[in-house]
């Protein structure tokens, strides 16, 4: 009968585990991690501590774990048996309704996901560390609670090499120098979900500003790039003024950090109290006008309220997340940029909606299985829709009630609701069916509200015009090109005017590029097919604009254009200070394309393009650089072997692209020699891997 007892436990454990995400018997209070890391290891070596309340009498407790290589449990300071599965650890003893316990694990872990070792030098060690929980579950390196409903406050103490920078929630109230290591210790005042947990470890330099309200806000970047830093984070200060005062509710947390890392699932992700980005937005200030960190900085600062602060209780309620963040951004970038930006953030995003509506693809607001789109743009525009029918007050007042009255705590739709009715008494099921529970995007709504605003009336009267001829239109273009402030209009007409041949529309084009608009010059270079006798000027003009971008496509044209193409591209590589990764690959497959360089430079030009595959390159630009050699079919063996190497990258997005170059380059002849002699030095594994790779 024990037997018995026993095998029926430990398979209700299994099914228990896989199938209920909460124990609503005990509420874990507060987590203490130490951990430390080594260079030459992927490992997570430590302890975590945690201080629980039983909240009703059980035989049982656990704790998500992931990818533990070994363990040890203690309880109340005696070590204990546990079962583990993979995971979860399973404790099994008499816990009694308001008893507090302190549960404590030894464990070492070597994650699979959810943290990353970076090796940004490619000297074949990790010189950076980052964690990604949302999506990903803390659990697969730190023992924690995967369920979101579950906050608890947490300390962490890091050790690592001396010469790195360990970064985590909180505020660091110990840096303490040991032997070749340092100990950092972070702590916080104020609870939150185990997702949001976070670690950035690498070589780092910061500067600290103050918010208007004192916060410190952190802004970290690599080492010797203070000049990125300055141009990408210049918007950082003003967006979390207006932040504050826009929500109506101070910053939640003791301090506001924003850290680049290297090859990053995502655009950014809002740990409490530390931003981790994609350093794709860590730019100079030529590349910042390009690839702006504005719109990734606000939607997750807006996080540090909407997710962080109040926090959904399941994935139903995704939107109150995503879509409040989105449309706090775009009032920020709104109030950065003016009304028309605004609108215009509104008008493409109610197209994508009413596209992916067109395919079929469109879900109900409150379906846990949404797309982005949906959550993020959607969401957007239900709280724009549910701001224009209460105002723009009572808006603002809502917002402030439901996250006062919420504060650390989880939420649902239904509760922000509740907080609206009671703020404005207002019946809300037209709202709910309309904006939450209708399965296609509202177009007929959200148009009627778009031509509510003059400016967007203008603007589809301009959109209108791309039907008709240019002699119907030219009056019309006329007047938007007096508008120097309406920058979506103008590029509307820019966009339209390469639909007609008529000559008059070079007068347009010259006209608006006199403003110096970085949008609307980077509009008229890249709607530009060749240069003629008309548009040469302009061009030639543009060719040194503070966009790497529009320089690029300048280049292309006037190489193409010219006679002496190898001493346009010498005179340009001399008089731009800087070149952009993608700038410089772009100049180097013109030259090698110019008969006029010798053998020996062109043999320069194609090591200088092929050295941008290996990993110490971000995937964007290694991406652009297989693309390049690939069509142009001049792939060596070391980019064949880093080509092999991106196929197995933790980015799907970079991974996938990189599958379908390798299998394009294996369909040709020399492709397929040196893919099959990389094979031969491979572990039987990897072989079979590249394989499925190939056969797919």
């Amino acid at each position: 009968m024990k037997y018995l007892t026993f095998i029926m436990s430990f398979v209700s454990f299994w099914v228990y585990s896989q199938n209920t995400p909460s124990q609503t018997y005990a509420d874990f209070l507060s987590a203490t991690a130490r951990l430390q890391f080594q260079n030459d290891s992927e490992n997570v070596t430590g302890e975590i501590s945690f201080d629980v309340l039983i909240t009703s009498t059980t035989d049982s407790l656990f704790v998500d774990a992931k990818s533990l290589k070994e363990h040890e449990v203690f309880l109340n300071g005696n070590l204990v048996k546990s079962d583990y599965n993979g995971e979860r650890i399973l404790l099994r003893s008499r816990f009694r309704e308001s008893d507090t316990i302190n549960l404590r694990i030894n464990f070492t872990s070597e994650p699979k996901k959810a943290m990353y070792f970076i090796d940004a030098t490619g000297d074949g060690s990790w010189n950076q560390i980052w964690t990604q929980g949302q999506g990903k579950y803390t659990s697969n390196w730190l023992p924690s609670i995967d369920d979101m409903n579950d906050k608890m406050l947490w300390n962490l103490q890091i050790t690592a090499p001396d010469h790195l920078t360990s970064l985590s929630n909180g505020v660091l109230t110990q840096k303490k120098e040991l032997d070749n290591v340092i100990q950092w210790n972070y702590s916080m005042d104020q609870p939150m979900s185990s997702y949001l947990v976070a670690i950035v470890i690498g070589e780092y330099d910061s500067y600290k500003l103050f918010s208007e309200t004192g916060v410190p806000i952190e802004l970290y970047y690599y080492k010797g790039e203070k000049n990125k830093a300055l141009a990408t984070y210049k918007k950082t200060k003003e967006i979390f003024d207006f932040l504050e005062r826009e929500i109506g509710y101070p910053y939640p947390w003791q301090v506001y950090r924003q850290v680049p890392v290297k090859d990053f699932l995502y655009s950014g992700m809002e740990n409490t109290g530390l931003t981790v980005y994609s350093d794709s937005f860590f730019n100079d200030e030529i590349g910042s006008n390009d690839r702006s960190y504005v719109t990734v900085n606000a939607h997750e600062m807006a996080h540090q309220w909407f997710g962080n602060l109040v926090t959904e209780t399941e994935s139903q309620h995704h939107w109150l997340h995503e879509g409040f963040a989105t449309y706090y951004s775009m009032l920020a970038e709104q109030y950065l940029y003016g009304d028309n930006h605004f609108l215009n953030l509104l008008y493409t995003k109610a197209e994508n909606l009413v596209e992916q509506s067109r395919t079929g693809k469109s879900t109900e607001l409150l379906n846990p299985g949404s797309s982005s789109l949906t959550f993020y743009d959607h969401g957007a525009w239900a709280l724009h829709a549910l701001k224009v029918k209460v105002g723009d007050k009572a808006f603002k007042t809502i917002i402030r009630h439901y996250l006062t009255t919420n504060a650390y705590d989880n939420v649902t739709t239904f509760d922000f609701l509740e907080k609206v009715t009671e703020i404005t008494g207002l019946d809300l099921l037209d709202f709910r069916e309309m904006w939450l529970l209708n399965k296609s995007f509202p177009a007929k709504e959200a148009l009627q509200i778009l031509r509510s605003y003059p400016e967007m009336e203008e603007f589809f009267q301009l959109k209108a015009r791309s039907i008709s001829n240019f002699n119907e239109s030219y009056t019309s273009f006329k007047e938007v090109a007096n508008e120097r402030d309406n920058i979506p209009a103008l590029i509307e007409m820019i966009q339209q005017l390469t639909l007609h041949d008529d000559i008059r529309k070079y007068d347009l084009i010259k006209k608006v590029s006199n403003y110096d608009l970085l949008e609307v010059n980077r509009a008229i270079v890249l709607s530009t097919q060749q240069i003629n006798d008309y548009n040469r000027s302009v061009i030639q003009t543009l060719i040194d604009e503070p966009s790497y971008v529009t320089r690029e496509s300048a280049m292309f044209l006037l190489w193409q254009d010219t006679k002496n193409k190898k001493e346009l591209l010498l005179d340009l590589k001399s008089r731009w200070d800087s070149l952009s990764p993608e700038l410089n690959m772009s100049w180097l497959v013109l030259a090698l394309s110019t008969p006029e360089f010798t053998n020996a430079e062109k043999q320069l030009y194609l090591s200088l393009l092929r050295d941008y595959t290996d990993s110490k390159h971000s995937m964007i630009t290694r991406q652009a650089a297989f693309d390049y050699l690939i069509q142009l079919d001049i792939m060596s063996e070391e980019n064949y072997r880093d080509l092999i190497a991106a196929c197995f990258h933790h980015v799907w997005r970079f991974y996938k692209t990189s599958r379908e170059h390798l299998r394009t380059g294996f369909k040709t002849e020399t492709g397929r020699e040196i893919i099959k002699n990389l094979m031969t030095e491979m572990s039987d594994t990897d072989q079979l891997k590249v394989e499925r790779v190939l056969s797919q």
